[in-house]
């Protein structure tokens, strides 16, 4: 997945998700009822766009940039991994219980549909990292015309290619329009609230 398709729909999931916690629950117990809405009580959606991409954030750089020798130049290593996932959540979800906060824990829940996004079970060797061996599978080494080249044809051909790029781009557009008729795109800015 490109970068549109993975900002746009977690994007659009989370808000669709985010707004409907905030309808009548049904009769639960108040303490129930305060965690629940806590979740999502000021969701920084700065957080979910960086969260949308974290994967990608840690591993290309590491991969394609530093060590590509090292990992034949592989973009979805460490953080494209359950645990890597596992140990964001744990976290965020120690420090939402302890302390209230979600931002580590929207960050995880992002990096998921990152995962999600970009079909890891069909990567078990990565997604399963160490279960499955301490090395990553090798990836073919390409210079950064061709893998433009590549982008750019699978974006005009691929149909998952371009028809989750496009949902993304509709998503994020809509997104704007929404802040900017509400007159949010400043809190945004400063505050990642969507309004």
């Amino acid at each position: 997945m490109l970068l549109f398709a993975h900002t746009g729909i977690t994007l659009g999931l989370v808000y669709v998700w985010d707004r409907g916690l905030h309808r009548p629950l049904p009769p639960i117990s108040n303490n129930l009822r305060g965690k629940i809405t806590g979740v999502t009580r000021k969701i920084d959606y700065r957080l979910v766009l960086i969260g949308s991409m974290l994967p990608d954030i840690i591993d290309k750089p590491i991969g394609h940039l530093f060590f590509n020798d090292t990992f034949d130049n592989n973009g979805r290593l460490f953080a494209h991994t359950l645990l890597f996932f596992l140990l964001l959540f744990g976290y965020g979800l120690f420090r939402f219980l302890r302390q209230g906060k979600n931002g580590f824990l929207v960050l995880a829940i992002c990096s998921g549909f990152h995962l999600v996004l970009d079909s890891m079970w069909g990567n078990t060797r990565t997604l399963f990292w160490p279960l499955k061996g301490w090395g990553f599978p090798e990836s073919y080494v390409v210079d950064t015309m061709d893998w433009l080249k590549e982008l750019s044809e699978a974006a005009q051909t691929d149909p998952p290619t371009y028809v989750s790029e496009g949902i993304g781009i509709t998503i994020l557009v809509i997104f704007v329009y929404l802040l900017w008729r509400r007159k949010s795109i400043g809190p945004f800015i400063k505050k990642g609230f969507a309004g």
